[in-house]
């Protein structure tokens, strides 16, 4: 009888315990007014950075135009600027090569001297064009223009013009652009947002939300309910809006 008792108080001992436990633990994962603010900053930085558009024409350059300045649009070629602080004028083909819509995926690149570059990775159609306009245009350069958005601002300019001393087959266009740092970051990340929407890329996966309460039984998710706040399972959340001033036809040759 004793040997019963004695079991059962130990029993009961142990129960206590992991309740005690598992309440500090919850205590624990309750996020606190300054975690939430946050997380609120965190969420509302993810949905500017998911409408941040960007555009992309690549021209190659003419090297052997010999028509009057006043033919220049009308004769296939116009001029190009590139660089702020050393500017270059160039003579380039009016058509675009290559746009936005022939990207697959835009990398930013740190380097070991702390300088940056940017790797523009086409889609299949862009590869071809981009081998056979990097052999046509051997010891010339490319000419690539872009426009993006960050919040309201919009912002468009010549950024490069990488010299063609080898084909380029491998579908990959690597320049060091006239940009801020941060300017570059946005231009890549909209080229991503834009490559996404053409679906020339995968959708990333949506991080999972984790409660408090959830993290602290274990990360187990109770079944989504409407009246909490949560979505049904059939529904599907909207994608924030594009940024309107890019839909328009993008014209480097504008305003110059």
């Amino acid at each position: 009888m004793k040997e019963r008792r004695g079991a059962f108080n130990l029993f009961l001992g142990l129960l206590v315990l992991a309740t005690w436990i598992q309440g500090l633990v919850g205590i624990a994962a309750a996020a606190t007014p300054e975690e939430k603010r946050r997380e609120k900053e965190l969420e509302h930085q993810k949905k500017i950075e998911a409408k941040q558009m960007s555009q992309i024409r690549v021209y190659r350059e003419v090297t052997d135009f010999s028509g009057r300045a006043s033919e220049l649009g009308t004769l296939g070629v116009n001029k190009a600027t590139v660089g702020r602080s050393d500017p270059v004028e160039m003579t380039v083909q009016r058509d675009a090569v290559l746009d936005e819509r022939d990207v697959k995926r835009a990398t930013f690149i740190e380097q070991r001297d702390q300088t940056f570059s940017v790797a523009v990775e086409f889609v299949q159609r862009g590869t071809m064009v981009l081998h056979m306009n990097s052999v046509a245009a051997k010891g010339k350069r490319l000419v690539i223009a872009a426009r993006w958005s960050d919040g309201t601002n919009v912002f468009n300019r010549w950024i490069a013009a990488p010299l063609m001393r080898r084909a380029l087959d491998q579908g990959v266009l690597l320049f060091t652009p006239d940009m801020s740092r941060e300017e570059a970051i946005v231009f890549v990340r909209g080229l991503n947002n834009v490559a996404v929407k053409l679906k020339n890329q995968a959708k990333p996966p949506k991080e999972k939300k984790t409660k408090p309460a959830d993290a602290a039984a274990g990360g187990t998710n109770a079944p989504a309910n409407p009246a909490d706040g949560q979505k049904p399972k059939g529904s599907k959340a909207k994608d924030p809006k594009a940024d309107t001033k890019l839909k328009r036809e993008f014209d480097p040759f504008q305003g110059q």
